[in-house]
């Protein structure tokens, strides 16, 4: 019975959240129009212009919306990977990119030799050449090749530094230092406003406290940052759902909207979104 409720709700919502003001609108102008005051009905279409225009305003910014919601999408997958594979796994991941870097690094670099020695092959062995061309050629040669030696080095310390930076996240990981921290900032603060007057009832708030932090302090960083990311993926996750539905709805709404507004407001002087003569009527002499 609850989970038919459930999804029954979960069906209906976006057909609900599409008519959002739109019953309380017309309730409102037809009353208007039932009381015979023109002020009346003149201040129900001045409220709903205002609620069509801040309609209209989020429609026009459908894109802005879809990229937010594929910025806090990309947030919420990496966040969840933090959750997911923890402190270790990103180590791993560390290693793995430095890895790649100095394949990729010595790659450049071996090609960079290469073409140095093509082109030192070309001006030494092409005849016709003169001596001013095979010169610069020469020169270009050896800066190619000494450039491609400098970019091979560089890649055998890009691996040894993530391979250091992943080492020190592993161990970052294995300590409890966060959790300490939280027991003993806890411990101060219940010290420092404890239940009594005197430094006896305040030692033992602050030890109450401490005792109660106990299973915290005892947890391991890498325990603590999994929690924390599982809780920013949820929230990023949902920020990444609303934008997605308003990049979706926003302009149906304000069409809708619009639509209902004038079938609301027919047969009156603001029907089709007429607007009466504004200011004072002036006398005719």
């Amino acid at each position: 019975m609850y989970e038919n409720d459930f999804m029954y709700a979960v069906e209906r919502s976006p057909e609900y959240l599409a008519h959002y003001g739109i019953r309380g609108m017309k309730w409102g102008v037809r009353k208007a129009i039932a009381s015979g005051n023109s002020a009346r009905l003149g201040r129900q279409y001045a409220k709903a212009q205002k609620k069509l225009a801040k309609l209209e305003k989020r429609a026009g910014k459908t894109k802005k919306y879809a990229r937010r919601a594929a910025l806090l999408g990309a947030g919420a997958a990496a966040a969840g990977g933090l959750a997911v594979a923890g402190t270790s796994g990103v180590a791993k991941l560390t290693r793995g990119a430095g890895k790649v870097g100095r394949n990729a690094m010595a790659g450049i670099g071996g090609g960079m030799n290469a073409a140095g020695h093509a082109i030192g092959r070309f001006a030494s062995n092409t005849p016709g050449l003169s001596g001013k061309v095979r010169s610069r050629l020469a020169s270009g040669a050896r800066a190619l090749e000494t450039g491609g030696n400098a970019v091979k080095g560089a890649s055998t310390k890009v691996r040894g530094a993530t391979a250091s930076v992943a080492n020190q996240i592993a161990a970052w990981g294995g300590r409890n230092t966060i959790g300490r921290g939280i027991q003993n900032k806890a411990g101060a603060l219940a010290g420092k406003y404890g239940a009594g007057k005197g430094a006896m009832f305040n030692t033992a708030a602050r030890d109450r406290a401490r005792e109660a932090t106990k299973g915290i302090a005892g947890a391991s960083n890498n325990t603590i940052a999994r929690i924390g990311a599982g809780v920013i993926g949820a929230g990023l996750a949902a920020g990444a759902a609303k934008n997605a539905y308003r990049a979706a709805t926003a302009k149906k709404k304000a069409e809708r909207f619009r639509s209902e507004m004038n079938k609301a407001f027919a047969g009156t002087k603001y029907a089709n979104g007429g607007q009466p003569r504004q200011g004072k009527k002036r006398r005719r002499r």
